[in-house]
């Protein structure tokens, strides 16, 4: 594991660029039939039709979120998943190839992969292609985390499209892993080129220049913030308030939250994530799933405490959890004199 590099590097010729509303439904239904035994020859196919660098990204991305499935092995931290992990490909032992492309190859023979071999198979595709791109290393926000200690957990990409960068996770574009412990195609459209403003609320990288923030959030800032679903960047929620991630309280109290949306009539037509179910999330037996007022562009969320045993609030917005904050519920009964 690297260590965090907690200085912020401006990046040069950088645009902090906000989100492409191109459509790109032709290419990612072009791109569904490709196929080609190896990396060089599968960046051939897909960027052939195309002469932009934005075009060329999207074929590359669009293709590998509709065709690696995510390796649900790994969540399984069992015996038996630990002693096979690093096991030997032969094919890998090809000293002219980089790291990067023995992974590549790895993933488009094996159709799965982690968020590593999501990301270096981006990168390699990219190269391939002309393309400019990095790998970026940082923590990623799970929705079913605990506790654990801040730390580097996840890996995704930025790519440079006429001269600026943009951010990108085909990870958490290509789909969803069920409760059952399977996983489901869904392209993702939240995570291609997504605002950094966004891209934040749950992903925070090693090297703070890969931000593209001009003032990036400190740690405690990032770490304390309101858990944010990947739904909160599909609606292009702006920001919310309280910003602290954790609300003191004691029963009896009115707790009021408020979210800044984007365009309030367009998400009605969204549809909401088949993954989500409020009735079987086991994230904690004191949950409290609450619906929201709509008022002009906020979505406002109104919580009477009514118990001590209540401990997150989870805000639900279209039938999709955007965001959770953890309460802590004063045990000494309030005073009513």
């Amino acid at each position: 594991m690297r260590r965090l590099a907690f200085v912020f590097l401006i990046i040069s010729n950088c645009c902090f660029g906000q989100k492409w509303s191109t459509d790109f439904s032709s290419i990612d239904w072009k791109v569904k039939a490709i196929e080609a035994p190896t990396v060089d020859s599968l960046a051939a196919k897909l960027t052939a039709a195309y002469t932009t660098d934005i075009e060329k990204a999207r074929a590359i991305f669009s293709w590998i979120a509709q065709h690696i499935a995510y390796n649900t092995g790994v969540l399984n931290f069992g015996k038996a998943y630990r002693a096979t992990k690093y096991v030997v490909d032969p094919a890998d032992t090809v000293s002219f190839k980089s790291a990067n492309e023995q992974t590549a190859e790895r993933v488009l023979r094996r159709r799965v992969a982690v968020c590593d071999g999501y990301a270096k198979l981006f990168k390699t595709l990219c190269d391939y292609a002309g393309i400019e791109s990095e790998v970026i290393l940082g923590y990623g926000k799970c929705c079913l985390e605990k506790n654990d200690k801040f730390k580097t957990n996840h890996t995704w990409n930025a790519v440079k499209i006429d001269s600026n960068w943009y951010l990108l996770d085909v990870t958490w574009a290509s789909g969803f892993v069920t409760f059952s412990n399977e996983f489901v195609f869904q392209l993702d459209e939240a995570y291609f080129l997504t605002p950094p403003q966004q891209f934040i609320s749950d992903h925070y990288p090693e090297d703070l220049k890969w931000c593209l923030l001009e003032h990036p959030p400190t740690l405690k800032e990032f770490h304390f913030s309101p858990f944010k679903y990947k739904s909160f960047i599909k609606y292009g929620i702006s920001s919310a308030s309280p910003s602290n991630g954790t609300i003191n309280a004691s029963v009896g109290d009115t707790i009021r939250i408020e979210l800044n949306l984007k365009d309030a009539l367009k998400d009605q037509q969204i549809a909401s994530d088949p993954f989500f179910d409020s009735n079987t999330m086991q994230l904690s037996p004191a949950s409290v799933f609450i619906e929201p007022v709509i008022k002009n562009s906020k979505a406002i969320y109104n919580y009477v405490v009514s118990e001590q045993s209540v401990e997150w609030l989870h805000l639900i917005y279209n039938r999709d959890p955007v965001l959770r904050y953890k309460l802590n519920v004063n045990k000494t009964l309030r005073s009513t004199h």
